[in-house]
């Protein structure tokens, strides 16, 4: 396959600026993209709405065009017929191989967000963003999710894997295509969404970090802007940290310490421009419990962490995103809408107390 090399611009410094993860608990696509557009002015994302149809679903979401796949809407359920995907197989290289991108584009039925926000945001900011977010689910998440007519992961199976990663990886390039076409910015970020990254390192995850590293700098190759990477609980950072990605969030607010124990790859990637995207507001009903003296207390106490690592301060915050610690797809509206409020509030205090 042949990939279009990127020309990175690092450094980059986006100041501690908050941005979102991806889903939201909406029903209409219009209320949760004029949302975003008003909070997140910076740098809005299209929002995957997982509540207004189960082709929204972060996995179903991004099948199209995988041999094989199946969907039951009626049961909520998904699954490979290997037996279908065998028979699509030579069909779906050609497709790779002549970097075909528009056979992996994603059809309105999922994911109206995308569809919808274009337009929004030229009504909200006509002379384009600063940068616009979008996401995939990253491989290792769609591998181990989706399982076959046996129910066993579909990355374990030989012929499927290369499937799972080339099938993301075109996937990405296609959406960050579309975005490009459809709204102006600066700078555009692709995020792979990675949960299942928690399980790195146990019997469930049979991988190594020489597979997952591998899996994910294959589906950065494919695109020219900023690649970022979600995890939402504990991993073993040092994996994500030593691919080429360019922003790496986290779940600071229940698990910020953890990524404090990686000071060699930290420091690594800090100095080749990486950015962290600090998911300090949680995603629970705890924001309620919340304000942004103590978020920022929360914050201020891992930076502490890493200062006294030796780790500089000033370049951190600039190196920086807030976000929040997950998606909101299935919390209420109003406690969604209340997280991003909050995520944007820690960043104007950050840029007001440092930058």
């Amino acid at each position: 396959m042949h990939i279009e090399k990127k020309e990175k611009e690092i450094p980059y410094y986006p100041d501690a600026l908050p941005t979102g993860v991806g889903s939201m608990p909406h029903l209409q696509a219009e209320e949760a993209c004029r949302f975003v557009a008003e909070t997140l002015t910076v740098a809005p994302f299209w929002p995957q709405l997982p509540r207004r149809s189960f082709r929204e679903n972060m996995y179903v979401q991004y099948s199209e065009g995988f041999p094989g796949f199946q969907i039951d809407l009626s049961e909520g359920r998904m699954w490979v017929d290997t037996t279908a995907m065998m028979e699509g197989l030579e069909a779906f290289y050609e497709r790779v191989l002549a970097s075909d991108v528009e056979a992996f584009g994603i059809t309105k039925d999922y994911a109206e967000g995308l569809y919808t926000m274009p337009g929004v945001i030229r009504a909200f900011h006509p002379e384009g963003v600063p940068i616009y977010k979008g996401q995939v689910t990253g491989p290792v998440s769609m591998g181990l999710t989706v399982t076959d007519e046996h129910k066993r992961a579909i990355i374990y199976n030989e012929s499927a894997e290369d499937v799972v990663v080339k099938m993301v990886a075109m996937k990405a390039k296609w959406v960050e295509a579309y975005m490009k076409k459809t709204v102006p910015a600066d700078r555009y970020l692709m995020f792979f969404d990675e949960p299942y990254m928690v399980s790195f390192g146990s019997a469930y995850l049979n991988m190594s970090r020489e597979q997952v590293i591998g899996y994910l700098d294959e589906c950065f190759e494919g695109i020219s802007g900023l690649t970022g990477v979600h995890c939402c609980g504990n991993t073993d950072w040092s994996v994500i940290l030593d691919t080429a990605v360019d922003v790496v969030n986290f779940d600071a607010y229940e698990f910020g310490m953890g990524l404090t124990l990686y000071e060699t790859h930290l420091r690594r990637f800090l100095d080749r421009g990486g950015i962290l995207a600090w998911g300090i507001v949680p995603t629970s009903e705890a924001v309620r419990q919340e304000d942004v003296s103590s978020l920022m207390q929360r914050l201020e106490g891992l930076l502490q962490e890493l200062t006294s690592k030796g780790f500089d301060k000033l370049q951190i915050l600039r190196q920086s995103m807030i976000t929040p610690s997950c998606g909101t797809g299935s919390l209420h509206v109003n406690l969604a809408e209340e997280i991003f409020a909050k995520t944007t509030e820690v960043s104007y205090r950050i840029k007001d107390t440092y930058l």
